[in-house]
């Protein structure tokens, strides 16, 4: 038992970082039976002392008196009760009003898009969850959302067959821990004097069967506006039921407006009559229903549109985007597809998340299409389309059992029983992370310019080297423009006061840009840069951080205070940031590779590495499991390098992640001009290397710099011919990496100088290889 108290001991003491309620306590029971309930706000620091052998709790104001203390070896258990709702005062939706519980939905599908897809499946027919059962039975699990359909709610009451004033179906399944998801086949009669049968006849959603007029549905006095407004009191009264009953949902009404309107061998319009009168009628239809359910008091919905149109062949379709109702309405994208390859739905979501770069983007239904079968979801998220969900269809549409096999399988893929609506954080392994980063590109010459002096305004630290004040339109390009992860290099030594202490101006502008990235969309590094890395006899600068045992040794205490406080800092972000524990390390001589004293040198750096992590990870909060980065002697990528870098141990399996840089083949750009088949194949070298010494074995890899630089770089004032050689390299090194799962972050000549405050690309033609490379 002490055993299992004492390796709980970080993890108590570090709980006190997190802010605490007045109603959080832990309750410790002992074997004699009794047990003591301690509120933590009065007591919060909570420690192991007497060499492990006590464990209680102190108030700091009374000094380190222990109150409550209790005897190890007495203890049977301890139970914690805890629980924080998520701030949601980050978080607006279409919706000004929507409850804080919808928001806080809406918030954990931010946290999870991009790194996880959650798993869907539509109700047969409409108002149950007995598709999911069947996945449960099959699988093991549960989907992570249900979807229901409103497709039935004109059907006259007392019916014999449904019953939407009856919830329990959708609160058993909120009650569950699933996600709700609500959509609306608004049946219309077929005339205006049709008698609705109670077996459901005489009602459509098709326009070529009804005299129903979308149009005349907005105006006061038609039959058409009697109706929808009819139909839509009865949904508002079993959402407001929901609501009353606190259950949350996605909401998606008037899918597939378009239709094939926009497609040119077609000479039909929609396929529903909300989309036949046209894109203004629809948008309009769309409003009224938005600003009616407002009226009424209904705001448990995330509002989410259906793309139809946009599908990549321009020879035989157009963009539908004239159906979209806009911003201020709409919170989620959705895009139907049956029958799609992995590759189809790489261009269906590049299309659409770049036409609609401020929204989160669904596989609102998918499934198998005549004979055509629909692309694996391993497939479909390995190649590339990062769908917040996906949606099968029911019946002939439904996938076969070992699609669904493979799609629950995957650690990715998001079931019920995964789903936490209060998470600040996905636990998503380092080897995810990497491979989620996508196209990378370094902030540098920003925040890590240094050798200014102390004492200067801010600004003056990061403009010193050239560059513009970093905004958030500038990150906000880049995720746009295809890119996924931002890393912020920063030198922090002019910013520390004697006793190592962060100023407190530039940890918010750290802080400021570091949420410019997060706030895009998009993964971000942050790390210690020019503390570490060679000398300069010429400008006085001299790094405090060496591979050297008696450097260490000197500053060991420094540089875990240093990630103490950054890691305090940033403690509650989420996996989106990770750590880089240190730049380019060089031992005191500067030597690149190898190190002048050899195995201390490796020692040394391998010491710092651990001293990272156990400083972040001694932080708690999300820091418990933050993926952590650590680089090679010099970042360097030889056998020597790469075979002396120890992995630091860690008390989380699967968080840590080894990064290093590449210039190879040194000053190529000037010797070459030219990105040869020689200097292709020294990369492939090296990524067999890093293939064998961490891939294979679990350990992800990032390439955290590369370029051109040497003797000279690349620039927008090159030759053609330069620049192609940069675009090739680029490329070159793009797609070599993906085959590993290796992510790739540029060193800064893409978009430089002035062309970060439009922003616009300094290289398009670099940019465009990456890209293309990136996306193949």
């Amino acid at each position: 038992m002490k055993k299992l108290f004492l390796s709980l001991a970080s993890l108590l003491i570090l709980f006190t970082a997190n802010a605490q309620i007045s109603t959080d306590t832990y309750t410790v029971n002992q074997k004699d039976g009794t047990s003591k309930s301690v509120k933590i706000t009065d007591l919060p620091v909570i420690s192991f002392y007497d060499s492990g052998n006590k464990f209680g709790s102190q108030n700091p104001a009374f000094g380190s008196t222990n109150f409550n203390e209790f005897s190890v070896d007495n203890i049977s258990n301890v139970v914690f009760n805890i629980y924080h709702e998520s701030d949601v005062s980050d978080i607006t939706l279409a919706d000004a009003a929507a409850s804080d519980n919808t928001k806080r939905l809406y918030k954990y599908l931010k946290l999870n898009y991009g790194s996880k897809i959650l798993s869907s499946i539509m109700a047969n027919i409409n108002w149950n969850h007995t598709e999911a059962d069947k996945i449960n039975t099959l699988t093991g699990k549960y989907p992570a959302i249900n979807c229901y359909d409103f497709i039935q709610i004109y059907v006259p009451d007392n019916n014999g067959w449904i019953n939407y004033n009856n919830i329990t179906p959708v609160t058993e399944w909120a009650t569950a821990g699933g996600i709700v998801s609500l959509m609306w086949h608004f049946n219309v009669p077929k005339t205006e004097t049709t008698t609705i049968g109670a077996d459901g006849s005489g009602v459509t959603c098709t326009p070529s069967e009804t005299t129903f007029k979308a149009s005349n549905a907005l105006v006061s006095g038609k039959w058409e506006n009697t109706w929808f407004y009819g139909q839509m009191d009865k949904v508002v009264a079993i959402l407001q039921k929901l609501q009353d009953a606190g259950v949350t949902a996605i909401w998606r009404p008037f899918h597939e407006g378009a239709g094939s309107s926009y497609a040119k061998a077609y000479t039909g319009t929609a396929w529903f009559w909300w989309g036949e009168d046209g894109a203004n009628t629809y948008k309009a239809l769309w409003k009224a229903m938005f600003t009616y359910f407002q009226e009424k008091g209904i705001h448990n919905l995330i509002w989410e549109w259906t793309a139809q149109n946009y599908n990549g062949d321009s020879n035989n379709y157009d963009n539908d985007n004239a159906f979209y109702p806009g911003d201020n309405y709409v919170d989620l994208i959705g895009r139907d597809l049956y029958g799609y390859t992995a590759t189809q739905n790489k261009t269906e979501f590049t299309q659409l998340t770049s036409q609609y770069s401020n929204k989160m983007v669904a596989l609102a239904e998918c499934g198998v299409s005549n004979t055509s079968s629909f692309a694996n979801i391993s497939d479909v998220w390995n190649g590339g389309a990062k769908w917040l969900y996906f949606m099968p269809w029911y019946g002939e549409n439904m996938p076969s059992d070992d699609w669904w096999k493979d799609a629950m399988n995957q650690s990715y893929v998001v079931s019920r029983s995964d789903v936490k609506i209060g998470s600040t954080t996905v636990d998503e392994p380092a080897k995810q992370a990497v491979a989620n980063m996508g196209l990378g590109f370094n902030l540098g010459n920003t925040l890590d310019a240094n050798n200014i002096g102390t004492g200067k305004d801010v600004s003056a630290y990061e403009t010193a080297w050239g560059q513009p004040v970093t905004t958030q339109a500038l990150m906000t390009f880049l995720k746009k423009e295809g890119f996924n992860s931002v890393r912020v290099p920063v030198t922090w030594y002019e910013h520390l006061d004697a006793d190592g202490n962060v100023d407190a101006k530039w940890m918010a502008r750290v802080k400021e840009v570091v949420d410019y990235v997060i706030n895009s969309g998009m993964y971000c590094i942050l790390n210690i840069h020019h503390d570490t890395g060679a000398d300069n006899a010429s400008t006085g600068f001299k790094s405090w951080i060496k591979a050297d045992a008696n450097v260490y040794s000197s500053t060991k205490d420094k540089f875990e205070k240093l990630w103490t406080q950054i890691a305090n800092e940033f403690s509650g972000y989420d996996h989106h940031l990770l750590f880089e524990g240190y730049n380019e390390m060089l031992d005191t001589n500067n030597s690149w590779t190898p190190p002048v004293a050899g195995s201390a040198s490796y020692t040394a750096i391998n010491n710092y590495a651990q001293s990272f992590v156990n400083a972040v990870r001694a932080t708690g909060g999300n820091n418990t499991t933050r993926n952590l980065i650590v680089n090679t002697y010099a970042a360097n990528s030889s056998d020597v390098a790469i075979n002396n870098l120890t992995v630091p141990t860690d008390n989380v399996s699967g968080h840590i992640a080894v990064e290093i840089h590449t210039y190879d083949p040194y000053n190529w750009f000037k010797n070459y001009g030219q990105w040869t088949p020689v200097c292709s194949n020294e990369i492939k070298n090296m990524f067999t290397r890093l293939n064998t010494r961490f891939v294979s074995q679990g350990i992800p890899v990032i390439v955290g710099e590369y370029g051109t630089h040497g003797e000279t770089s690349v620039s927008k004032t090159s030759t053609t011919t330069q620049i192609k050689a940069a675009a090739d390299q680029a490329a070159d090194m793009v797609k070599q990496a993906k085959a590993y799962g290796i992510s790739t972050f540029y060193w800064m000549s893409i978009i430089d100088g002035t062309d970060r405050s439009v922003p616009q690309w300094s290289l398009p033609t670099v940019a465009t290889a990456m890209e293309n490379a990136y996306n193949e």
